[in-house]
């Protein structure tokens, strides 16, 4: 078994190194591109899991060098995150948001937003918003009521999430209960949600 194991890693390695060697538009026509590519990712994968995070970060973009996909790009970024190398890991979030990833677009924004840089935190939370996904939502709606404190644009942002990821009692019981938003408020919030995001919610608050 440790045979295998070690001939695997060897494989491996040379693998790599041949990734290295080639030139970029070469592994693009290369037929054999996604078959190393998933071996490159299954092997990167797996040493991720084994914490070896910076064998991990080699053997990932290996496999972004053969096939440029956005969760080989996101999971760069996650390493690099967790390695505190921050401005590599915006860089990938970037790359896998830029190809069609709108988790890269979120963590981007929390990233940010761990740096205590709301204004960066919140554009890339709408550019994920405007992308399509519904957890940014979340995010940004607790981002403006517990650091900025706008009760106002926080109750905005999760009035649109009805009908898409809660249903109108699950908000507005949330938004009445827990965060103690008085009905004024709400219905402000009802009219300034439709001018905040491409998709409102438009079946009332009542």
């Amino acid at each position: 078994m440790r045979n295998i194991i070690i001939s695997v890693l060897a494989t491996l390695l040379l693998l790599t190194q041949v990734v290295s060697a080639e030139s970029l538009s070469a592994k693009r026509f290369d037929p054999q591109a996604k078959q190393k590519a998933d071996i490159l990712y299954n092997a990167a994968y797996h040493l991720y899991e084994q914490q070896q995070y910076y064998q991990s970060i080699k053997l990932f973009k290996a496999s972004y060098d053969y096939r440029s996909k956005s969760d080989v790009a996101f999971n760069i970024g996650l390493i690099y995150e967790k390695l505190n190398k921050y401005k590599n890991a915006m860089r990938w979030y970037q790359k896998a948001f830029a190809l069609g990833d709108t988790k890269g677009g979120v963590n981007l924004g929390l990233l940010y937003e761990k740096l205590n840089d709301i204004p960066n935190a919140i554009l890339w939370y709408k550019k994920a918003i405007n992308a399509g996904d519904l957890g940014a939502y979340d995010n940004i709606a607790i981002l403006y009521h517990d650091i900025k404190k706008d009760n106002l644009t926080a109750a905005a942002y999760y009035i649109v999430t009805i009908g898409k990821s809660y249903s109108k009692k699950e908000i507005l019981d949330f938004l009445k209960n827990d965060w103690k938003i008085d009905e004024p408020t709400l219905k402000k919030a009802y009219e300034l949600q439709k001018k905040l995001v491409p998709d409102p919610y438009t079946g009332g608050i009542e």
